[in-house]
C-alpha cells in the first residue's frame, strides 16, 4: 500500500485495512445475504429508514429507489456496513436525503436551541447581572458550572452509551432535561441564592452530557464511513448555529423584558419545549437503530464505568489517528477558551463602543453573531478543503492562520480587530472539530465509539475550563494585556507543528506495517 493510501488522519480510507486485520468470519462481504440463522446487527443499511429497524427484521431500502438510480443507496454487507469504499453520499442535499441522518440533525437542532437559550438565560442571571460587575474569577466559575459536569459524567456516559440503547438514552435524557429545566425556572422565579441555582444547573448540563455523546456515537449508523466528514459538518453546523440562535434569543428577550429574574425564568421554562420535542424525534428511531451493535461491558454498572474510562483512553492509544485528533481538538479548545475570557472582559470593562460597535452585553451579542458566521463558514467549507488539501494539511494550515491572526489582530484591542479575530478563531475551532469528529467515528471500533467520545468531550471541557482558570492569573481584569493573545498564538503554532510531525510518523509506520503484511502473504505463482 502506498504512502497516500495508508489509514490515517490524512486519508479518507475505511476504518480497517484487511492486510492488518484477521477476518472475523468467512462469509463474503459483498451483496450476498447473511447466512440463515445469523443475527443481524443494529446498524441500519444506508438509505433505509431507521424507524422500522429491528434486530430480527432489518428494514428494506426505500422502494422508490431502484439499483442504479443516482440517489439509490449502496448495497449493504451482512454486517450492515455499506459495501465498497468509494464515497457514496456527498453534498448536503444527498446527505439530507438519508432519513436517519436527517432525523439526527433535527434532534441536534432542537436540543441545541434549548441549550443555547438555557445557557443565555443562566449567563444573564449570573455572569451579566446588573447588580454587580463580573470579574474574571466569576466568569471562570460560571463556565465551570456549565461545563465541568461534562467532565465528571463523561466516563459514565461513555460506558453506558456502549451498553444501553442509544435511542433510549436520547429519548429519556431529553425528557429528564425538560423536567430539570422547569425546576431551574422555578428557582429563578423565587430569586433563590446563586448556590442553589448552580446546583440545579449542574444537573441540567450533566444530563446534556449523555445527549451530546449519544448523538456523536449515533452518526456512523446513518451514513457510510467515507461520508462522515460531510455528515459531521451538517450536524455540527446545525448544532452550533442553533446554540447561538438560542443564546441570542435569550439575550434579546432579556433586553426586551428586563434584567430581573422573573423574565429570565419565563425564558428558561420555555426551553423545556425544545427538549420534549427532541425526545419525540428520538422516539421515531427503532430501539436498535443507533447501536451499539454489540457490547463487551461487564454486568456491574460501576465496573463498566471504570473499565469504560480506561478502555476509552487505551483505545486512543492503540488507534493513534484518533488519539492525535482528540489531542489536537483539546488544544484548540484551550485556545478558544482563553480567547473567550479575554473577549468577555474587554467588552465588559475596556471597550466603550464606537460607531457601529457596541460595548457591554450588546457588544457581546455582536461578537456572538460574528462567531456564528465563522462557525457556519467553517462547517460548510471544511469538507471541500479536506478533499482539496487533505485532512492533515488543512488542519495545520488552519491552526497556523489562527496563530497569525491572534498575534496580528488580537493584540490591537479594538472592536473591529476583535471581531476579525473572533471570526477566524470560530472558523478554526469548527473546522478542527468537524475533522476530529470524523476521524474518531471512522477509526474507532463501534463498540468503543461511546467511550472514545466520552473521553474526547471530557478532555475538551476540562481544558476549556482550565483555560479560564489560567486566565484568572494571566489576563488583566479588563482583558487588555498581551500575555493572553501571545500564549494563544503560541499554542496554536505548536499544536500545528506537533500534529504535522506526529501524523507523518503514524502514516509511515502504518505504511511499513502494511508492506510487511503484504510481503508475508504466500505466493501461488
Amino acid at each position: 500500500m502506498g504512502h497516500n493510501q495508508s489509514v490515517g488522519a490524512r486519508g479518507q480510507q475505511p476504518r480497517h485495512d484487511p492486510a492488518l486485520t484477521m477476518p472475523t468470519d468467512t462469509h463474503p462481504t459483498q451483496t450476498n445475504p447473511a447466512p440463515a440463522g445469523a443475527e443481524p446487527t443494529g446498524r441500519v443499511p444506508i438509505g433505509a429508514d431507521p424507524t422500522s429497524a429491528d434486530r430480527n427484521h432489518p428494514p428494506a431500502a426505500d422502494p422508490a429507489l431502484r439499483p442504479g438510480d443516482a440517489d439509490a443507496p449502496p448495497p449493504a454487507d451482512p454486517d450492515g456496513a455499506p459495501a465498497g469504499t468509494d464515497p457514496s453520499v456527498r453534498g448536503p442535499k444527498a446527505l439530507l436525503a438519508l432519513a436517519g441522518l436527517r432525523r439526527l440533525i433535527l434532534l441536534r437542532l432542537l436540543g441545541a436551541l434549548g441549550d443555547g437559550a438555557f445557557q443565555g438565560a443562566l449567563a444573564g442571571a449570573v455572569l451579566f447581572s446588573p447588580e454587580h460587575s463580573t470579574s474574571a474569577a466569576e466568569i471562570a466559575a460560571g463556565f465551570a458550572v456549565l461545563l465541568l459536569p461534562y467532565s465528571v459524567l463523561g466516563p459514565f456516559a461513555g460506558a453506558l452509551l456502549d451498553r444501553w440503547s442509544r435511542r433510549q438514552v436520547l429519548v429519556w435524557a431529553n425528557v429528564l432535561r425538560a423536567v430539570l429545566v422547569l425546576a431551574v425556572a422555578g428557582i429563578l422565579a423565587l430569586d433563590a441564592p446563586y448556590g442553589v441555582l448552580f446546583v440545579a444547573a449542574l444537573f441540567v448540563t450533566g444530563t446534556s452530557r449523555f445527549v451530546g455523546s449519544g448523538l456523536s456515537a449515533s452518526i456512523p449508523h446513518t451514513v457510510p464511513l467515507d461520508s462522515l466528514t460531510g455528515a459531521n459538518a451538517l450536524a455540527t453546523t446545525a448544532g452550533s448555529i442553533a446554540t447561538l440562535v438560542g443564546a441570542g434569543v435569550a439575550f434579546g428577550l432579556r433586553s426586551l423584558l428586563g434584567d430581573t429574574h422573573g423574565p429570565l425564568a419565563v425564558v428558561t421554562a420555555a426551553v423545556a419545549v425544545f427538549y420534549l420535542a427532541a425526545a419525540l424525534v428520538a422516539r421515531r428511531f427503532a430501539r436498535a437503530a443507533l447501536g451499539p451493535d454489540e457490547t463487551d461491558e461487564p454486568p456491574q454498572p460501576l465496573l463498566a464505568v471504570v473499565q469504560g474510562l480506561f478502555s476509552g483512553v487505551h483505545h486512543l492509544w492503540v488507534r493513534p489517528t484518533v488519539g492525535l485528533a482528540v489531542g489536537l481538538i483539546v488544544l484548540v479548545r484551550f485556545c478558544f477558551g482563553l480567547a473567550t475570557l479575554v473577549v468577555l472582559l474587554l467588552f465588559q470593562h475596556h471597550f466603550h463602543g464606537s460607531g457601529i460597535f457596541a460595548a457591554g452585553v450588546a457588544g457581546l451579542g455582536q461578537v456572538l453573531a460574528v462567531s456564528g458566521v465563522g462557525l457556519f463558514v467553517g462547517a460548510v467549507t471544511t469538507g471541500y478543503f479536506v478533499r482539496l488539501l487533505g485532512q492533515c494539511r488543512f488542519l495545520v494550515l488552519v491552526l497556523v492562520v489562527c496563530a497569525v491572526v491572534v498575534w496580528t489582530c488580537g493584540t490591537r484591542f479594538t472592536e473591529p480587530m476583535t471581531m476579525v479575530t473572533a471570526f477566524v478563531l470560530a472558523y478554526g475551532y469548527q473546522s478542527a472539530k468537524v475533522c476530529a469528529d470524523a476521524i474518531a467515528q471512522r477509526d474507532s471500533a463501534d463498540d468503543h465509539v461511546g467511550r472514545v467520545f466520552a473521553v474526547y468531550d471530557t478532555a475538551n471541557n476540562v481544558f476549556y475550563v482550565a483555560a479560564f482558570a489560567l486566565g484568572v492569573w494571566l489576563v488583566p481584569s479588563d482583558g487588555h494585556g498581551l500575555t493572553g493573545p501571545v500564549l494563544v498564538g503560541a499554542v496554536y503554532l505548536l499544536g500545528a507543528l506537533g500534529y504535522w510531525l506526529a501524523t507523518g510518523v503514524v502514516e509511515r509506520r502504518t505504511a511499513a506495517n502494511t508492506d510487511q503484511a503484504v510481503s508475508a502473504r504466500p505466493s501461488f505463482q
